[in-house]
């Protein structure tokens, strides 16, 4: 059983600010027990270069950088400087022959199962840039509408390339009209590189209907889709028209939206 959850049941409870403090005390002994003398000055300076952050020459990297994690503010700051400490992470050998430096993958993978041991609702993605992180929403929802057609888009390039850079303007909490709108270009790219055309949204969606029909698919599924893809437009040619914040329910709901769309499309592929 969790901690988290063993507290819950013992009646003790676990807020955000417990857990964030959990996750800032075990993020410093990771680093000091774990990383310990095989995070090198490179790597450090590298670090202090992404996140501003004034570089000391003198003693041990690790030992600043456990510093760096003990003064964040919020759990998102936390979170978002251990993810630059990855992405600037060069393993080293420590000079003893029988032990090598915690290897890379490891350093990513503990963050993931520490965020979901803590129950604490970020997703971290990785892409050619690095890694970011993704505010989580519903688990069942997260994974069938974000994470799957997330890979499943590996195979279309402009696609994928879009909907990352929807996610990661979602994931900075700044809820603008360009999330939406990267919502939309990305299925609209979707319809195009799966269809093999350069048609817009509002034509692919009757193109689709057709591609179902010669799959053999319920007609239903087609009287579906299509006022979906007209709900989809209309909603995001209204926030179009608005440079100000976006309600930040109608975004995720858009973001699940396009999620629907993009699986049931490759779903009919492959059946």
């Amino acid at each position: 059983m969790k901690w988290v959850d063993y507290r819950e049941k013992l009646g003790i409870g676990f807020n955000d600010d417990a857990k964030f403090k959990m996750l800032s005390n075990i993020a410093q002994n990771y680093v000091e027990n774990v990383i310990g003398d095989a995070y090198d000055k490179d790597s450090y300076l590298n670090y202090c270069q992404m996140v501003g952050e004034q570089f000391w020459g003198h003693g041990r990297p690790y030992q600043h950088l456990r510093d760096s994690f003990k003064y964040c503010r919020s759990m998102m700051e936390l979170v978002a400087r251990y993810i630059a400490f990855y992405n600037t992470y060069c393993p080293q050998f420590t000079g003893y022959s029988y032990y090598q430096a915690t290897n890379k993958v490891n350093v990513i993978n503990y963050l993931k199962q520490t965020l979901n041991d803590i129950n604490i609702p970020f997703e971290v993605f990785e892409d050619e840039d690095g890694v970011f992180i993704f505010p989580r929403g519903a688990k069942e929802l997260d994974a069938a509408l974000v994470s799957e057609p997330l890979e499943w888009l590996k195979n279309y390039t402009n696609t994928h390339k879009t909907y990352v850079t929807a996610l990661k303007q979602y994931s900075e909490g700044i809820y603008i009209r360009d999330v939406a709108d990267n919502l939309r270009k990305a299925l609209e790219s979707f319809l195009q590189e799966f269809l093999g055309n350069t048609k817009n949204l509002e034509t692919n969606k009757n193109e689709i209907c057709k591609y179902f029909g010669e799959k053999g698919v319920d007609p239903g599924i087609s009287g579906l889709f299509q006022p979906l893809i007209n709900s989809y437009k209309n909603i995001n040619d209204r926030i179009a028209k608005h440079n100000d914040a976006v309600d930040s329910k109608l975004l995720e709901f858009l973001l699940y939206q396009t999620g629907v769309l993009i699986r049931l499309v490759l779903s009919i592929e492959h059946s």
